[in-house]
């Protein structure tokens, strides 16, 4: 129930327009009562009753009501009672259905934006997560959440919303009209109204449990197929296509019977209330029969009436029914939306936050340790560094020693376990990270580049950037007679990932975008590792055309491209366990001589 009411919140912003659909369904709840009073009226009048003969006692409501309606159709001839009933029943049926229609148009706009805003909403969420967050959750159940859990929320809305909001205040009308006619019969509706409703929250209930697990369920289907999809190459050069498929049938099979056991439950709310329904309207039939007839409590133009007006609530009450199972399905996927939306940050107090708007001394790393979650062990251990503002940091190590988690932190994409970082006289925690990453450029080892033109990837970042800055930038990176050679040159669009590029243009784009940055501090994680020797030519020049004027760390595989650094770090473990220059850790004869030495050989090899 807490998630329903946090999903309803959401329609705060539209109080306007609640307020004129809930006048709109009052309206229409009158009309339609109006209309099956003028409808009793009418077979009243087929069959002879005059309304000259009716009792002029107007001491209740219910008599009110009878003497207004008589006033109005009351005529001399039966054809003219018959002909105003008509044209009262026309004009009632008329507002009626205007009334619904306002009501409709209303809590769809509703509907629809509360959706929006929740997407919207979820999207702003996973945006403004650290990156642990995205250590811990697979993309495929971001994605599954984003497009089939809020999908879900959709339809729970779209089948119960309107019924929540239009039914119940035409229910509650129309339960007021039965009341008025007879009190005793409609004391017996109202007594069976918990063994309804018990039976069908029982259902409703077991269909959230099925309804969540199915959600889980194709979170995992929608990451297993995002895994497999990516690593298609792998699959298919190890022949394991008909092994993936085996699995993927078996996962959408218990997928399926999920979905197959919900929708034999919601199937059960339809029979039940009918037979609940049936079972109230033959007692009533029988008991209200024989006050006609045996004890003339009510009038038969009354009883005709009430027989009108409650098969007329049964049908907001069935679907009224199913809208609650409906909405279990919806509020089944609100749990893992919220959980998601609710996911822990820790923030600074805007009041504590400093804008840097530039690099002027150094960074200093002052005895800084990382763990990362889950983890056992540290990834960083007692780390003490300074680097000074136009130095460039060359970091190497083995595989897993600390390099990347080093770089991770200057980006503030971790924040330290021990120990603290400061940008000049500034620490870090208490600086505005969208600030700060301003000054950095990175680039990565797999260039990460999106679906979309050649020209909106290198500007990527950038406000009011004309295309001149994009075409000196390509230049400088030594991309642009590439881009040139294109069909749609700049508006070329380069695929999802840059999978139309090869390696080498991939990362002098991703070079261009630095270069268009313009930061004063740059990181290279291994941006020249992966790539042929031809290709790492053409990127160095770029790097070194970047390079000029400003701070660089530069994390490195192939040894030979940082002997001119002015400073070395060698990790091993998650300890710097030298430093210096080229020649200095040579003669130190440490670890770094064994893997330049190491390196020499292979290239000899």
């Amino acid at each position: 129930m807490k998630n329903l009411f946090r999903l309803l919140s959401f329609g705060r912003s539209y109080w306007i327009v609640i307020i004129i659909s809930f006048i709109s369904s009052i309206l229409y709840g009158l009309f339609n009562a109006a209309s099956l009073w003028v409808v009793g009226s009418l077979i009243g009048t087929i069959f002879g009753v005059s309304v000259k003969n009716q009792s002029q006692d107007i001491s209740g409501l219910n008599e009110k009501i009878n003497y207004f309606f008589n006033s109005l159709i009351e005529s001399q001839t039966p054809f003219e009672q018959l002909k105003m009933v008509c044209i009262c029943l026309f004009i009632t049926f008329v507002f009626k259905n205007i009334f619904f229609y306002i009501n409709w148009v209303g809590l769809s706009f509703i509907q629809l934006n509360i959706i929006k805003d929740i997407r919207n909403k979820f999207y702003k969420s996973v945006q403004n997560f650290p990156i642990s967050f995205f250590d811990k959750n697979k993309t495929g159940e971001i994605l599954s959440i984003m497009l089939n859990d809020i999908n879900w929320i959709r339809v729970a809305f779209n089948k119960s919303f309107h019924t929540f909001f239009h039914e119940i205040i035409s229910m509650g009308i129309l339960l007021f009209m039965l009341f008025l006619i007879s009190p005793s019969l409609t004391l017996i509706i109202i007594f069976t109204v918990p063994i309804s409703g018990f039976i069908i929250i029982k259902i409703s209930q077991s269909i959230k449990r099925k309804a969540k697990r199915a959600s889980f369920k194709i979170a995992d289907i929608s990451s297993f197929v995002e895994e497999k999809i990516i690593g298609i190459k792998i699959v298919k050069a190890f022949n394991m296509t008909i092994t993936e498929v085996n699995k993927f049938i078996k996962n959408n099979f218990k997928f399926y019977q999920l979905q197959f056991n919900q929708q034999k439950l919601y199937g059960l709310t339809t029979p039940v209330n009918d037979i609940i329904g049936v079972c109230l309207a033959s007692v009533l039939l029988l008991y209200g029969g024989q006050k006609v007839l045996l004890q003339n409590h009510i009038s038969p133009d009354d009883f005709m009436r009430f027989i009108l007006f409650l098969f007329a609530m049964l049908q907001p009450a069935r679907k009224l029914g199913n809208s609650i199972a409906s909405l279990q399905t919806g509020l089944a996927s609100s749990d893992r939306l919220f959980s998601i939306i609710d996911y822990s940050i820790e923030k600074n107090k805007k009041s504590e936050l400093i804008t840097i708007n530039a690099f002027d001394n150094h960074i200093k790393i002052d005895d800084v340790s990382f763990q990362y979650e889950n983890s056992n062990n540290e990834a960083l251990k007692n780390i003490n560094v300074t680097i000074n503002k136009g130095e460039k940091i060359a970091l190497i190590g083995r595989s897993g020693s600390g390099k990347t988690t080093f770089s991770n932190l200057l980006l503030k994409f971790y924040n330290p376990t021990k120990g603290k970082i400061y940008l000049d006289d500034s620490i870090y925690n208490n600086v505005n990270t969208q600030n700060l990453r301003d000054l950095i450029g990175l680039v990565t080892q797999d260039a990460i580049l999106f679906n979309d033109s050649v020209l909106n990837n290198i500007s990527y970042g950038q406000k009011n950037i004309n295309k001149d800055e994009v075409v000196e930038a390509a230049k400088t990176a030594n991309i642009h007679d590439f881009i040139v050679s294109l069909e749609n040159g700049y508006a070329s669009v380069i695929g999802e990932r840059g999978t139309l590029l090869s390696g080498g243009q991939k990362q002098r784009l991703s070079i261009a975008r630095a270069i268009l940055k313009n930061p004063p501090i740059l990181i290279f994680d291994e941006a020249t590792s992966s790539l042929d020797s031809e290709s790492e030519q053409k990127v160095q020049l770029a790097i070194n055309n970047l390079v000029k004027d400003r701070t660089v760390i530069m994390i490195a595989h192939r040894l030979s491209t940082i002997k001119n650094a002015d400073k070395i770090l060698v990790f091993d473990k998650g300890q710097i366990v030298e430093s210096g220059n080229h020649d200095d850790l040579i003669k130190k004869n440490g670890l770094y001589k064994q893997l330049y030495k190491l390196q020499l050989e292979d290239i000899h090899e």
